[in-house]
């Protein structure tokens, strides 16, 4: 029998930005996201696990905070440009957060549940894919498989609340056979 697929339940990777598609850049001491489009430059495998996801029929969306933009440190057009950037790769839609605090901002899950409503994702096929506490926590609140990248999740400190929360799963990179033999 052949499965026709649902066009009213989507399959749907969620990924965070900075850390998971595009470096992180150093500056005054810290790692932070880019300030400039200059700076935006993609992680090893990112376009080859977009193709692959695409591939298995999964929507792919960026949900991100970009409190610099408030912070005056990166420019809403140099913004623009890196999305516009994601979009040419296969990204199918990105929002983004700006204000701290707001219900749009992870470790909030208005993102991700403006996204699964406007596009009836299947939260029993869809992941989330970030390297901090705040993306794990964002999925957790939605119900979606949590996927932490990094080497270990215990190593990032969560606040108090949220210490009980772990990811589903923690890989090295996107491209990990660990979970994309999963999805």
């Amino acid at each position: 029998m052949v499965k026709i697929p649902d066009p009213y339940h989507k399959k749907t990777v969620f990924l965070d930005r900075d850390g998971v598609i595009n470096h992180l850049v150093y500056h005054n001491g810290q790692y932070t996201a880019p300030w400039s489009f200059d700076e935006f430059e993609l992680m090893n495998g990112v376009i080859e696990a977009i193709d692959l996801f695409k591939k298995s029929g999964y929507n792919i969306y960026v949900v991100t905070n970009q409190p610099d933009i408030y912070d005056g440190k990166l420019d809403p057009k140099d913004l623009a440009r890196m999305h516009i950037y994601l979009k040419k790769i296969g990204v199918d839609k990105i929002l983004h957060a700006l204000e701290r605090g707001s219900a749009w901002y992870k470790p909030n899950n208005g993102m991700i549940e403006t996204l699964c409503k406007e596009n009836k994702v299947d939260r029993s096929s869809a992941y989330i894919v970030g390297d901090s506490w705040k993306d794990i926590v964002a999925g957790h609140k939605s119900k979606l498989t949590t996927i932490f990248l990094g080497k270990n999740y215990t190593s990032y400190k969560s606040p108090e609340k949220y210490s009980n929360i772990e990811p589903d799963y923690v890989v090295g990179n996107l491209r990990s056979e660990e979970h994309t033999s999963e999805l």
